[in-house]
């Protein structure tokens, strides 16, 4: 699957601007790039905190992978993140082969906050694709409970990205894109704006931090990064 990857990247830190004071911070590891390539995405294809929220990254070259959760009890996913496109998605529990038996599948039946819609998804990447059916849930970014999110359940996709690591993605593109990742062409929130819209974040808007990393080094504490929804704040480059 190719897919794009923080636009901005770039080799070097780059600097954020501060618009809260409070904020959560985490700290995120780098793993070496295996198969993952980068392409943009195909043109047709309640808690107030205040404050941004800090969520960790880890880093497997072009491809920064972040840990959330979905569900009531949480369920564990790492999920690629892709500013090329604006839908979220995790694999369904059982879909195997059809999904690249990811190391993390959601369970339907064991989340007591789950909402199935009625509505279809179906993604197509640069190289790859997804589709499955939206859906609602809880989902916990860095401790911080997002109710009622939009993201869909995929039970059939190309599968490459478990081979990194990824069990889905999230998308971090505008909301007017989700219009083609349904037959209805209705537009869905992102994560980002559901965060905005329930006052959990000041701003809708999120700002990235990269940090070079030595893959030479062993020894070194590979800490490379992070993203910041809701703002950002001040980096000093290196």
């Amino acid at each position: 699957m190719k897919t794009t990857i923080i636009l901005f990247l770039i080799s070097s830190a780059i600097t954020t601007v501060a618009y809260a004071a409070k904020i959560i911070k985490a700290p995120f590891t780098a793993a070496e790039r295996k198969t993952l390539t980068a392409a943009a995405a195909d043109k047709e294809g309640k808690k107030m905190l205040e404050a941004p929220v800090d969520v960790p990254l880890e880093n497997i070259d072009l491809a920064y992978l972040i840990d959330i959760s979905i569900g009531t009890p949480p369920q564990p996913f790492s999920l690629l993140l892709d500013t090329g496109s604006s839908s979220t998605w995790a694999p369904v529990y059982g879909c195997g082969q059809a999904c690249g038996f990811p190391l993390h599948s959601f369970v339907t039946d064991n989340s007591t906050t789950l909402k199935i819609t009625d509505d279809l998804f179906s993604i197509q990447y640069g190289e790859g694709f997804s589709a499955g059916y939206y859906a609602q849930d809880v989902i916990t970014i860095n401790g911080v409970p997002v109710p009622q999110a939009n993201f869909a359940i995929s039970n059939l996709n190309d599968g490459d990205l478990t081979v990194n690591g990824a069990d889905g993605i999230l998308g971090l593109g505008p909301d007017e894109l989700t219009v083609y990742n349904n037959p209805e062409h209705k537009i869905v929130p992102t994560l980002v704006t559901s965060m905005f819209q329930q006052d959990i974040i000041e701003h809708n808007m999120f700002s990235v931090y990269f940090q070079p990393v030595n893959f030479n080094d062993n020894e070194q504490n590979r800490i490379n990064g992070e993203i910041v929804f809701g703002g950002g704040k001040i980096r000093n480059r290196t």
